[in-house]
């Protein structure tokens, strides 16, 4: 039985931002916060009178603002994982984040960006962009790279089939899958190596609506950081 609650906090969206809690010392871990709901994620602490310790960003979002900083500059939390030069506490392979006696084991996987992480529980894995449901992160936007992120996946496969999957986006309504799913349904990890280089390497016309304004909020260097004001406009996860 896990010891710990877990919680997607963005209702559906595909933008995903995961809470965890260690139940017996109300200590807690936000993962990929979107800015434009930092304001109902306290509300969500301040529900069951959590306390915010961590805020990890598993890589440098291009798609949409980031709200580690601003969740922890409100509650006293620390920001860590990524950008390297944002946050206050980088992230490296190895590392082993605490919430409580809720252990967190960290694992450089990069192939999406440079500086994706993924997050892995006793029965789960939070893998931002590296592993989608039924899909894989693109690598054609800045410092991304497929040889990498084919080397990720085959690692993210490495772990046992019943291991659950939640990624940082989804566009189909999907909640979580399992590596064992993956590895028999997703068509980009069957694929061989030269053909998944083929297809990765292939550059996209598409971009994420928010990219420009979303990298230079994201990469903004600490010292610089000021709290920041939303323009009026719809909020859109794209």
């Amino acid at each position: 039985m896990k010891g710990f609650l877990f919680e997607e906090l963005n209702g559906g969206a595909s933008c995903r931002t995961y809470l965890i809690v260690s139940p017996r010392t109300r200590d807690a871990l936000i993962v990929d916060p979107v800015l434009e709901l930092v304001p109902s994620y306290l509300q969500r602490l301040g529900k069951d009178q959590l306390r915010l310790t961590l805020v990890v960003d598993t890589h440098t979002h291009a798609d949409h603002l980031s709200g580690g900083r601003e969740l922890a500059r409100m509650t006293g939390a620390v920001h860590a994982g990524a950008p390297l030069a944002v946050v206050e506490r980088p992230l490296h392979e190895g590392d082993v984040l605490e919430v409580g006696d809720v252990r967190i084991a960290v694992w450089e996987t990069p192939g999406h960006t440079s500086d994706s992480l993924v997050l892995r529980l006793e029965d789960r894995v939070l893998t931002g962009d590296t592993l989608l449901i039924g899909a894989t992160g693109r690598t054609d936007l800045p410092t991304g790279d497929a040889e990498s992120e084919y080397h990720s996946l085959q690692r993210l496969l490495s772990l046992p089939g019943d291991t659950l999957v939640f990624p940082s986006h989804d566009y189909g309504g999907r909640t979580f899958s399992t590596i064992g799913h993956e590895r028999l349904t997703n068509p980009r990890l069957r694929l061989d190596y030269e053909v998944f280089m083929r297809l990765m390497t292939t550059p996209r016309s598409e971009k994420p609506a928010r990219l420009e304004e979303a990298l230079a909020y994201n990469t903004r260097p600490r010292v610089e950081q000021e709290p920041y004001v939303e323009p009026e406009q719809n909020v859109a996860f794209l």
